[in-house]
């Protein structure tokens, strides 16, 4: 299984769903531009993808603002297509063809799974980061 789990789509995610202000699209520009430095693909797919899952996210948590946990599974599940449909066309375009039933069987699924299965670690540490660094006030008092 060519799988792996994406730690910037998990903290894109993560972000998105504890933060109570736009930010994660910063840092899903900023993610992704280390990351398109990082890896093969081109830095516009790479980019474009973190940012509709940042959309994406912020999105779902919108609507389901009372649900954080069904939020997080929703957008890391549709975060994880999304990536996997924009590298596809990205690789499309470069001229390189590969099999859908083969890439969804053994690069998709994984990746899914994986990112399923770490998001839980990964918002927990988030929104106690995010609540260290930005407190907030206590006006109730």
């Amino acid at each position: 299984m060519g799988g792996s789990s994406d730690i910037i789509l998990l903290a894109i995610v993560s972000l998105a769903v504890v933060e109570e202000e736009n930010t994660v699209f910063i840092w899903a520009l900023i993610g992704g531009f280390f990351i398109s430095i990082l890896s093969a693909m081109s830095v516009p797919a790479v980019i474009i993808s973190y940012l509709l899952i940042a959309l994406l996210s912020f999105m779902i948590h919108r609507y389901l603002w009372q649900s954080p946990i069904l939020a997080i599974l929703l957008s890391t599940a549709l975060g994880t297509i999304v990536k996997y449909i924009v590298d596809i066309i990205s690789l499309q375009f470069t001229g390189i063809q590969i099999p859908i039933t083969t890439s969804v069987g053994n690069i998709l699924l994984p990746n899914l799974i994986l990112n399923l299965f770490f998001i839980f670690p990964t918002y927990i540490v988030f929104s106690d980061l995010v609540r260290w660094v930005l407190p907030k006030d206590d006006l109730d008092a």
